[in-house]
């Protein structure tokens, strides 16, 4: 799941470390592929004061839910179907249509919790920048990465920029996907591509907007 799905499962604890222990692991992925942090193991010596507790809950919680998630029949059938549609537009080696459904399966539930006003970015990004700035840098630090300085100036310019707003729009999802696969190819969507893949996203909004939050009810129930 991406940024704000995951927040959909925290936005009623009012608890801004618990809220970005939620996103953490994506957020150090998105900054720093090569940090591989395993903090859910060193819970004992990262529960040392309540915050860093809210943070490993969050963590925690991360795992959880994608595990769920992706285990999930609404993830494997929508994404598959998603991957079907997206092999006949993206041919071009070496852009991976099974990667672009993935990740924009998981895009599209983001857009449409924003749509249907079941997450509001506001709050999102209003409890992620409660968190002091130096607590975070003492629990990265504790859980093995030893200048975690940069990510404190990433995480700045993440909450500042609050591009997961755009998300709304299926064509700001495709050039979301576009900027997100270059990290691991270089080929840019040409413009066929662009044109074809917004109507398909448009397309995958519609067909799943009455049954989507199927999915983030089952996982509920699975936490509680």
């Amino acid at each position: 799941m991406n940024f704000l799905s995951h927040f959909y499962f925290t936005q009623n604890k009012n608890d801004p470390y618990f809220s970005l222990g939620s996103i953490l692991p994506d957020l150090l992925r998105n900054y720093d592929g090569s940090w591989n942090i395993k903090p859910e193991k060193e819970t004992k010596r990262l529960n040392k004061n309540q915050n860093f507790t809210s943070l490993m809950k969050g963590w925690n919680l991360h795992l959880h839910v994608d595990k769920q998630f992706h285990s999930s029949s609404s993830f494997l059938q929508g994404s598959s179907a998603l991957r079907k549609k997206l092999v006949s537009i993206f041919t071009r080696l070496p852009i991976r249509p099974f990667f672009l459904a993935h990740v924009g399966y998981e895009l599209t539930l983001d857009s449409l919790l924003i749509q249907n006003t079941l997450v509001k970015t506001d709050d999102f990004y209003k409890e992620i920048g409660a968190c002091d700035p130096s607590i975070i840098q003492n629990f990265l630090f504790d859980a093995g990465i030893k200048n975690p300085s940069g990510f404190l100036v990433f995480l700045d310019s993440f909450i500042k920029s609050r591009y997961l707003e755009s998300y709304i729009e299926p064509k700001n999802i495709i050039f979301a996907l576009d900027r997100i696969g270059r990290r691991v190819w270089n080929e840019p969507f040409n413009e066929d591509e662009i044109k074809k893949s917004i109507l398909v996203f448009q397309d995958l909004k519609q067909s799943i907007n009455h049954t989507y939050i199927n999915v983030f009810k089952e996982i509920q129930e699975s936490i509680y």
